[in-house]
């Protein structure tokens, strides 16, 4: 039978893989210490229910549980039992933010403390220095260690220091390291059985990935941690500030803020004191990055007063850089922010923080040109020249090269310049490609914005058209020019969706009949985020280069006698560059702002309109004269190809006077309208489908099935997702009639009420064969998000981008049975060889004075 401490030892063996177990046999172990007046024992049982408690993230009683330990061990005449209780105490009170007693603690454990147990202390050490922000002297602590382990052949303590050592060089920018660390680590915990440890890794591999910008690769990583906490029903509170700075990276800076004040929520309710401060630092970047200086600002100064309180001068230092950061977004006064900044960049060096040192240091040479100092921001950047190198995060070395441009700009090297910034957007393109969701190929625009800004800043200086143009093209709609890689095959995620699409169906009943439906709305709510969560982690499709330089010659050919109009936006002012006749000219058209008032007019007037079915004042003509009245002389009378800007996405372009009598196809770029045009028509017949609850749309379908003859008709009960999906893959043409919702918060979540509840765009996006017109007789769903860089997010810019040609789409709502008319002589056209812009033209002047008409317009080709 064993003894009592071999009880303990064993119960000390469970903390890695179940810590709740382990805890429930060290308060049996504990008590039969007492019953036998074992104090070692009992200092050991207490030892254990101390680090299950750190295991559990609950450190206050893990440190109530190691100071009884301590207490025991020195009263019964114990010091190696006191020592490794001081050892384990040490790491509890580090996280409690109290270093000195930490370091104290350490030290008057290490006299009693031999071979192994003495390498183990200073494993602990370097972790307390690396909580510190002393990054070299934790890496001589972790080496020495090491060195130790591997000799005696002690597994598992080698793994906890290369997973702790991993971390550290994650820390430093050195992603190499990193993954080779904790790769060993967690094929020695998977040796070892201990499942929890290998959680644990897991995580750490996602803390660097993300810090490498992998953003993939961390959410797959930090996913499976949070899973098993989850499962064993642990805290993950840790995880979520890993996620934050994952999401940070990845441009979702909302979502980012609203994980960062969860988790400072969480560590203020668990008196997680060191870890706390940590989460208040990331609270301070989201806030910053969502454009709220003053809760920045204080979150940032929050986090700097704990960390200088608790002995923590490295990250202190790393607060300080993000007070840097909020005052350098503000405009604060510049000599003062280039002192500061010099100051921050040396400081963070010394203390071995690679990327924020070089961030520092890009926000000082910037403060520098911009205070006339070309000399000393050229020395500034000397010590950026490796983050423009492969290896640093994308938003690091997209900023070097934007550095490098407005110093050469400040030399007058236009040439190099712009060398620098097509340097700065290829290091985007690269992230961009290690990215398959679309939501996260969109938000990396974000990293770009300022860049391309200082490209078109140089084009509208230059007075060239064609600059402008090249320019806009390159920083716009990025996104598009990438296949999407479509949600991951994965049962789960199925289910999901399958499951989506009921509790939708069942919430819309329960809405209709006056029914609570709570319940469902927040069931609905919860399985979007774990939808969305499972589509960020799919990996790339096979990459796709990236189209070639844009040229005019290629574009006037197959325009065919139509009218290329690019709208750019450059800070606040609205420009145009039309090609017309194989000539480029750029047009200034006027304030943004006056533009946006004048379209949120007009669409609330078509909304108007369209609801109670007949025209009205709708000021057209006011955004007419503002956009197109300057271009006329250019564009005659052609046909337009409108590459839109911001919320000239939702313009209902053929209420405009001028688009009246002529066809207009709209475009997300310019790049993007020719790969549709000139594609080769594909697929074999018709589709047509009608949703639910829906009279006219069930009228719509049979009318147009008459016509077609042949077309596969889906409708009633057949009308469900599977089996629409199944039919559109390889058709033709498509045309759904049915209730759309357009979903501004996440418009991969836009919808179409189909028998069996609503499609998505997400369901598109598992299309191989997507048809070659696409026609949505549905409200809104021509619709899009429009992200920084013009990134389009909604049904058009989905099916575009996977190959359909054209879209025809509603960008206003639309009555039930109001659009059966236009929808039949579009057909009638299209059937008669009509292109689909023309067929669309065509078929809203016969409806003339129609509103219904003018809410559809053409997305693509045409």
């Amino acid at each position: 039978m064993a003894t009592v401490q071999e009880r303990a030892d064993a119960a000390m063996r469970l903390v890695q893989t179940d810590p709740r177990l382990a805890r429930a046999e060290a308060l049996r172990v504990r008590t039969a210490a007492r019953r036998a007046g074992d104090a070692g024992a009992e200092s050991a049982a207490e030892r254990v229910l101390g680090l299950a408690g750190r295991e559990s993230n609950n450190v206050a009683s893990a440190a109530r549980h190691l100071r009884r330990a301590v207490a025991l061990a020195d009263a019964a005449g114990l010091p190696v039992a006191a020592a490794r209780a001081r050892m384990t105490l040490a790491l509890v009170r580090a996280d409690q933010g109290d270093i000195a007693e930490a370091m104290s603690l350490g030290e008057a454990a290490a006299p009693y403390l031999e071979g192994l147990e003495a390498a183990r202390l200073g494993h602990q050490l370097a972790l307390v220095a690396q909580r510190r922000g002393l990054f070299r002297e934790a890496l001589r602590g972790y080496g020495s260690a090491l060195a130790v382990f591997r000799r005696e052949g002690d597994l598992h303590w080698e793994a906890r220091v290369r997973n702790n050592r991993g971390v550290l060089h994650a820390y430093r920018g050195h992603p190499g390291p990193a993954e080779t660390d904790l790769r060993r680590a967690e094929e020695l915990y998977a040796a070892l059985g201990q499942d929890l440890a290998v959680a644990d890794v897991r995580w750490n591999r996602g803390f660097a990935a993300g810090r490498d910008g992998r953003v993939v690769t961390a959410l797959t990583h930090l996913a499976a941690a949070e899973d098993h906490y989850v499962q064993h029903h642990l805290s993950p509170a840790m995880i979520m500030m890993d996620r934050c700075d994952v999401l940070l990276s990845a441009g979702l800076y909302e979502e980012a803020r609203d994980v960062a004040t969860a988790a400072v929520r969480e560590l203020t309710r668990r008196r997680m004191t060191a870890d706390l401060a940590e989460a208040r630092l990331l609270l301070a970047a989201a806030a910053l990055a969502c454009g709220d200086l003053t809760a920045a600002r204080h979150a940032a100064r929050l986090a700097e007063r704990a960390f200088t309180r608790q002995g923590r001068p490295g990250w202190a230092t790393v607060a300080g850089y993000t007070r840097l950061r909020t005052d350098w977004t503000a405009g604060r006064p510049r000599p003062a922010l280039l002192r500061a900044a010099v100051a921050g960049a040396a400081a963070l060096r010394d203390a071995g923080w690679a990327a924020p040192a070089a961030d520092a240091a890009l926000i000082a040479a910037r403060c520098a040109l911009a205070a006339g100092r070309p000399g000393e921001a050229t020395e500034l950047l000397r010590h950026t020249a490796r983050a423009r190198r492969p290896g640093y995060p994308a938003a690091l070395r997209v900023s070097a090269w934007h550095a490098m441009a407005l110093l050469r700009i400040a030399g007058g090297d236009r040439r190099g310049a712009e060398a620098a910034l097509r340097a700065g957007l290829r290091a985007l393109d690269e992230h961009r490609l290690t990215l398959g969701a679309t939501e996260l190929r969109v938000r990396a625009a974000e990293h770009g914005f300022d860049l391309v800004m200082t490209a078109l800043r140089l084009a509208v200086s230059a007075g060239s058209a064609r600059s402008l143009l090249i320019w806009a093209e390159r920083g716009r709609a990025a996104a598009q020019q990438l296949r999407p890689a479509g949600p991951p095959q994965d049962p789960g995620l199925a289910e999901e969706f399958a499951e989506l699409r009921a509790v939708a169906a069942v919430r819309e009943q329960a809405l209709a009949e006056g029914r609570d439906a709570r319940r469902h709305q927040l069931r609905q709510a919860h399985l979007e985020r774990s939808i969305r969560d499972r589509v960020r982690r799919t990996h790339p499709a096979t990459p796709v280069a990236r189209a070639g330089a844009l040229r005019t010659r290629t574009l006037t050919e197959h325009l065919a006698g139509r009218a290329l109009i690019e709208l750019i936006t450059v800070d606040d002012t609205l420009h145009a560059v039309v090609l017309a006749g194989g000539r480029l000219t750029r047009r200034e058209l006027g304030p943004v702002g006056a533009v946006n008032t004048e379209i949120r007019a007009l669409r609330f007037a078509l909304h108007r309109m369209s609801l109670r079915d007949r025209t009205g004042p709708s000021g057209a003509d006011r955004l007419d004269r503002m956009l197109l009245a300057p271009l006329r002389p250019l564009i005659g009378n052609a046909g337009l190809v409108i590459v839109a800007s911001g919320r000239l996405h939702g313009v209902p372009w053929r209420m405009l006077p001028t688009c009246a009598d002529r066809t207009v196809s709209v475009a997300p770029s310019a790049v993007a309208w020719l790969r549709a045009a000139s594609a080769a028509p594909s697929g074999e017949g018709t589709v047509l489908v009608a949703g639910p609850g829906l009279p006219g749309a069930a009228d719509e379908i049979k009318t147009l099935g008459v016509r077609y003859g042949t077309a596969h008709a889906l409708a009633g009960d057949q009308a469900r997702v599977p089996a629409v999906l199944h039919a559109m893959d390889g058709a033709a043409r498509t045309h759904i009639a049915a209730h759309g919702t357009f979903r501004a918060d996440n418009p991969q979540f836009s919808t179409l009420g189909l028998a069996d509840g609503p499609l998505t765009v997400y369901d598109l996006e598992t299309l191989n064969h997507p048809p070659d017109l696409v026609v949505l007789s549905a409200c809104d769903s021509g619709l899009s998000t429009v992200h920084r860089g013009d990134e389009i997010m909604g049904f058009a810019a989905a099916l575009l981008a996977l190959g359909t040609r054209s879209v025809i789409a509603t960008v206003a709502p639309v009555r039930d049975g109001a659009a059966r008319d236009v929808m039949v002589r579009l057909h009638d056209r299209l059937r008669a060889g009509s292109s689909p812009s023309v067929a669309l033209a065509e078929a809203q002047w016969a409806s003339r004075g129609d509103p219904a008409a003018s809410a559809f317009i053409c997305h693509g080709a045409g």
